[in-house]
């Protein structure tokens, strides 16, 4: 089986989850994805260098490569579809089989953009959303985006570790796992010596 790029892998995950998808949520996605790989994470999930384009932020070249080698290398398909006086792009998943490099929070995610943005369109991701990250806040049209600002929006507001919390739910799924009044007990022994 023949590995994607990382880049390429995102956009393949993204429309497997989300099949459909345009051109502009597709990059808007990926970008979502990397702003809470950087809240959660502290490091991006893509290769995508983001500036702010005039429509908002994309890395140009790497996305149009990681779109072509999908394309090619026929693991998505790209359909025009006419909207209005315009031409669109759909992506649609084929069923040649993909072996992705995520770890088990970076598809968490992924899944979580493609899932919660889905039903949005394309103005509304952008305005409601994309324009009001951190990064996008302050921008100027052809400056590289300061991605580092997600780490000011860390997680901990919600008082957990998000690869921690995944790496117990697999661990109670398999069956390892301490009843509570085990726990309870241990902690109050602590407490009393």
């Amino acid at each position: 089986m023949t590995q994607l790029s990382r880049n390429a892998q995102i956009l393949r995950y993204l429309i497997q989850v989300a099949p459909g998808l345009g051109r502009i949520k597709l990059a808007k996605f990926a970008y979502l994805a990397d702003c809470e790989a950087h809240r959660y994470l502290s490091r991006p999930i893509s290769e995508f260098r983001y500036t702010y384009d005039r429509h908002g932020p994309f890395d140009r070249r790497r996305f149009y490569l990681a779109k072509d080698e999908l394309v090619k290398g026929e693991y998505a398909t790209e359909t025009v579809v006419k909207a209005g006086p315009y031409d669109g792009y759909e992506f649609q998943p084929t069923t040649k089989p993909v072996e992705y490099d995520f770890d088990q929070a970076e598809a968490e995610i992924l899944q979580y953009v493609a899932e919660t943005y889905l039903t949005h369109t394309a103005v509304r991701l952008c305005d409601e959303v994309v324009y009001q990250t951190p990064p996008m806040k302050g921008a100027k049209v052809g400056e590289k985006l300061p991605m580092e600002k997600m780490h000011e929006e860390k997680g901990t507001e919600l008082g957990f570790n998000l690869e921690r919390l995944l790496a117990g739910e697999a661990s109670a799924e398999a069956g390892r796992f301490r009843p509570l009044k085990e726990a309870v007990d241990e902690l109050r022994a602590r407490h009393r010596s």
